[in-house]
């Protein structure tokens, strides 16, 4: 009998364990998605959609939680969280990446792309795998991009429509090329952080600002400016898709390939809708009461040579190499398409 009630006791015990173990081993991965952006905006709207799209391809493998608004960090405290490990995910402004690898600049440089198509192409070419590489060396990796569509110039004082129309114009700078890009073309550039813009234009703090249309009208400035110009890709405007590099790298091939996934999904998804959704956004503007114009090739042509000091200045700093790569990458596509 007492080896009967021994083997009962280290049955139990084995059974036990294995079922801890069962336990352990179905622990859901945690995932703490955030963005900046209100709920209804490009990345709100995208953080939403990706933990849906997660959830639905791993179901109790993982939990995904979503933070809108800034409700965990702000831009910067945002990328650093994801750097340490403090949350696993982040749908980030493309500005936001620039203090970690200063050659991010060379997305925002003055109509270095002539429209989105071909900066997702050079961007998932040569040249972007540079440039995000040098984030993966610092602990961060790039999943995804898309484009927050073509810019708009808005200001409460006059139409632009040439170059010599922005003299003399307070503007909100994004950043210190915005800053020198606003200097070259005559206005003047005023630090503003993006939850103040609002009420800078409303005080009249600032006069304008270069914002994605779908900011422009997500955010109600259409209350406080009264002239639009579609300046189509005076700086380039993307979102990425951010993780932590360690964290990636060491989950289970299933649960990486789930969220590889439905990142995928979601890039394909928001890629398709900026462009109708950015000529829907302009004649929105417009129903607002806005007057709109929208700059030719020509003007733009003008325009960019006139922003060649930018260049001057800023291409040492994101590398001459590079921006020269990137120009002849350009240049290549841009032929192909003709």
């Amino acid at each position: 009998m007492r080896g009967v009630w021994y083997a009962l006791v280290i049955a139990s015990i084995v059974c036990l364990g294995s079922c801890m173990f069962s336990d352990v081993a179905a622990a859901p991965v945690e995932i703490r998605i955030t963005t900046v952006q209100m709920k209804h905006q490009q990345m709100g709207v995208g953080i939403e959609r990706l933990a849906k799209y997660i959830q639905a391809n791993l179901k109790d493998k993982v939990r995904v939680r979503t933070y809108p608004a800034a409700q965990l960090y702000t831009g910067q405290e945002e990328i650093q969280a994801v750097i340490k490990g403090e949350i696993q995910m982040a749908y980030v402004i493309g500005a936001a990446l620039e203090p970690v690898d200063p050659s991010l600049e060379l997305i925002k440089l003055p109509f270095i792309f002539p429209n989105i198509d071909v900066s997702y192409k050079v961007l998932e070419g040569p040249v972007g795998k540079k440039l995000f590489a040098k984030l993966d060396a610092r602990g961060l990796t790039i999943l995804g991009m898309v484009s927050s569509g073509e810019v708009i110039v808005s200001n409460s004082k006059r139409p632009v429509k040439n170059i010599e129309d922005f003299k003399g114009l307070k503007m909100r700078s994004y950043g210190p090329m915005g800053a020198a890009t606003l200097k070259a073309l005559g206005a003047i550039s005023v630090v503003t952080a993006s939850e103040e813009t609002y009420t800078a234009l409303q005080q009249g703090i600032i006069e304008g600002t270069i914002t994605p249309a779908v900011v422009f009208l997500a955010r109600k400035y259409y209350d406080v400016q009264k002239y639009v110009t579609g300046a189509g890709m005076l700086n380039a405007v993307h979102v990425f898709l951010t993780t932590n590099k360690e964290w990636w790298e060491k989950l289970p091939p299933d649960i990486r390939a789930g969220i590889a996934d439905a990142v995928a999904r979601l890039v394909k998804e928001q890629r398709a809708e900026i462009i109708p959704e950015d000529q829907k956004t302009l004649e929105q503007i417009a129903a607002k009461g806005c007057q709109v114009h929208m700059l030719t090739q020509s003007e733009q042509q003008v325009f960019k040579k006139a922003l060649q000091s930018v260049y001057t200045e800023f291409g040492p700093k994101i590398g001459a190499d590079l921006v020269r790569e990137a120009q002849q990458e350009v240049e290549k596509l841009s032929g192909a398409k003709k």
